[in-house]
């Protein structure tokens, strides 16, 4: 996963949370994602396995953000395209 691709994948960050992401670059726990929205919150699923696989029933999905890098990526799962789906039409949580 050290090239860039354009699958889109949830990340698991230790401290910085959890991310729907496409465009990463990947080097040890280092993700650097070419866009991305952090999941906040979410309803409708168990785990994050079942968000890459399924999405989310409704949730808190951020805005969109460009260029992000998380320093502390624990988990990265390819999301299909049921879910790729899913959370690009998911609204931005905002405030």
């Amino acid at each position: 996963m050290s090239e860039m691709s354009e699958t889109y994948y949830i990340i698991r960050g230790r401290d910085s949370g959890v991310f729907f992401a496409s465009g990463i670059k990947q080097t040890g726990t280092e993700v650097t994602m070419g866009w991305s929205r952090m999941i906040h919150y979410w309803e409708g699923a168990a785990a994050l396995s079942q968000v890459a696989v399924d999405g989310i029933e409704s949730g808190r999905v951020c805005v969109q953000v460009w260029g992000r890098i998380v320093l502390d990526a624990c988990e990265i799962i390819p999301c299909t395209d049921k879910a790729k789906d899913n959370l690009l039409e998911q609204p931005e949580w905002r405030k």
